[in-house]
């Protein structure tokens, strides 16, 4: 049977709270192609005060993008997908420190398309999430800048020497056992869409390709103040039961500094589709600023 559900707009630019989603699994077909409109229309969907288990928030990310094998391996499996990014929990992911704005995975040419967190605990004052969208960047960008980047390439990678003059002590920095790097259009289109996305970001990306370092990193700087300019940004403010999801190419995600000694704030993770083997576990430390 449909369900039900309000979309209320957030924000101008994107962003929807949706009210009335129940947690069934599976979503019938008419709600779950409501929902997957929703997501293409605003690219960052909130559900308040919502009761989600594991399982139904894997499932509900997979198929938001069409991922059909992945639906029902969420659906079908004995042991929902679980990863934590918490400041409390053992083993958990971005423990602390501040988060440039960024896209998961944005060194890998076949990243992620969604995320979606879940407040397992938040307690108060909770550090908030901030999104920034990359097509209304590109939309909104100065015309002779546009013409400037539009045949430049950016390098990606989560090798923090390469961005060190961006750094201070309070930005987490992930240390893999390789540095993987992918050179990508500035100028990128989409993959689901088509729209031409300004696709830099001060957390991953490391230069410009054709530019000297001086020059590369004084247009980066210019790119980024545009990007998250204060009236492009949403913020999510968090509370317990809280479900957010996002169009990960389309949108980059960043915080303020996180404490382990501060209030707690654990949210479920899950990526869409599912993380590849290739991923190894990332080594957490703060920003060295001057070495």
């Amino acid at each position: 049977m449909t369900q039900k559900i309000e979309i209320r707009k957030i924000h101008p630019l994107f962003g929807a709270e949706l009210v009335g989603l129940r947690a069934d699994l599976p979503l019938d077909d008419d709600t779950l192609a409501l929902l997957r409109r929703a997501f293409a229309d605003y690219r960052l969907l909130v559900v308040r005060d919502f009761d989600c288990d594991a399982r139904f928030q894997d499932y509900f990310s997979q198929a938001l993008i069409g991922n059909e094998a992945g639906a029902k391996n969420a659906l079908e499996c004995d042991v929902p997908f679980e990863m934590y990014v918490s400041n409390k929990r053992e083993r958990s992911s971005a423990p602390f420190g501040r988060l440039m704005f960024h896209a998961d995975m944005m060194w890998a040419e076949d990243g992620y398309q969604l995320l979606s967190l879940y407040g397992i605990e938040v307690d108060q004052p909770a550090v908030p999430t901030l999104f920034a969208s990359t097509i209304d960047a590109w939309k909104t960008l100065a015309p002779e800048l546009r013409a400037k980047v539009r045949k430049l390439s950016a390098v990606h990678g989560h090798d923090a020497t390469a961005m060190r003059r961006r750094l201070d002590g309070q930005v987490l920095v992930s240390n893999f056992e390789v540095d993987s790097q992918v050179a990508m259009p500035v100028a990128r289109r989409h993959p689901r869409t088509g729209e031409t996305m300004l696709y830099v970001s001060e957390q991953m990306t490391c230069r410009i390709e054709e530019l000297d370092s001086e020059d590369s990193e004084t247009l980066l700087e210019q790119l980024f103040n545009h990007l998250a300019r204060d009236e492009a940004i949403v913020e999510h403010h968090w509370r317990k039961n809280d479900l957010v999801l996002w169009d990960n190419v389309a949108l980059q995600h960043a915080r303020p500094n996180v404490s382990t000694d501060g209030p707690a704030r654990t949210l479920r993770k899950v990526f869409a589709p599912h993380a590849t083997a290739r991923e190894k576990t990332p080594v957490f430390s703060r920003a060295s600023v001057g070495s």
